[in-house]
C-alpha cells in the first residue's frame, strides 16, 4: 500500500513528515473541510494550551507589545474525501491533508514539512518533539467539538444536528452500539 495525500502531492519528500489516524467517534460528517475545522478550531485546543497562550499573550502586553493573532487554518482546497490546508511562511512550507477514510469511521491527519532555510530548521525543531502528539490529541477531540457544536446550534455543524437529535431518541445508526 502506497501512503497518498494532498500534503504529500505538494511535498513529495518532505523533511518532516507524519500521519495521524483516529477514530471519527461515531460522527457521521462526510465534509472533510468540516473536520479540519474542528481539528484545529480555538474551542478545541486543550485548556492547558488555551492558558498558556493567554499567559504569554499577557506577558507580550507588559512590554507593550502587540500579541500575534492567532493563527487560523483554512482548508484552501478539497479534493474527494481531503481537504489539504496550506501554511507557508518565509521559513517552512507546511502541507496538512485530512480526510476521512473509507467507511467514515476513521480520520487521517497527514502533515508535512519542507524547510526554507537554516531558521526554518531551527524554527520547528522544538516542535517536532511534539508534533504528532498534539495532533493526535487535537484529532481526538474534534468529534467532541462537532457534537458540542451540533447542540448548540453552530451553523458549521448543521448535518450534525438531525444525527444528535435521532441518536438522542434511540434512532440513529449508533444507538445500538
Amino acid at each position: 500500500m502506497t501512503a497518498s495525500s494532498l500534503a504529500l502531492r505538494d511535498i513529495p519528500i518532505p523533511d518532516y513528515c507524519d500521519v495521524v489516524i483516529v477514530p471519527t467517534g461515531g460522527v457521521e460528517e462526510t465534509d472533510p473541510r468540516v473536520w479540519a475545522e474542528a481539528i484545529f478550531a480555538h474551542e478545541n485546543s486543550p485548556l492547558t494550551s488555551r492558558g498558556l497562550r493567554a499567559l504569554r499573550d499577557e506577558t507580550v502586553r507588559l512590554f507593550d507589545m502587540v500579541p500575534p493573532p492567532q493563527k487560523e487554518f483554512v482548508a484552501e482546497e478539497v479534493v474527494g474525501s481531503e481537504a489539504l490546508i496550506i501554511d507557508d511562511d518565509d521559513k517552512l512550507t507546511v502541507r496538512i491533508g485530512v480526510a476521512l477514510l473509507p467507511g467514515g469511521e476513521l480520520l487521517q491527519v497527514t502533515t508535512a514539512v519542507k524547510y526554507r532555510s537554516v531558521r526554518g530548521r531551527l524554527a520547528f525543531a522544538p516542535r517536532r518533539l511534539m508534533h504528532a502528539a498534539a495532533v493526535n490529541t487535537l484529532a481526538r477531540r474534534a468529534p467532541t467539538t462537532l457534537r458540542r457544536r451540533a447542540l448548540a446550534g453552530d451553523p458549521r455543524a448543521a448535518s450534525l444536528t438531525g444525527q444528535v437529535s435521532r441518536r438522542a431518541l434511540g434512532r440513529g445508526p449508533a444507538a445500538g452500539r
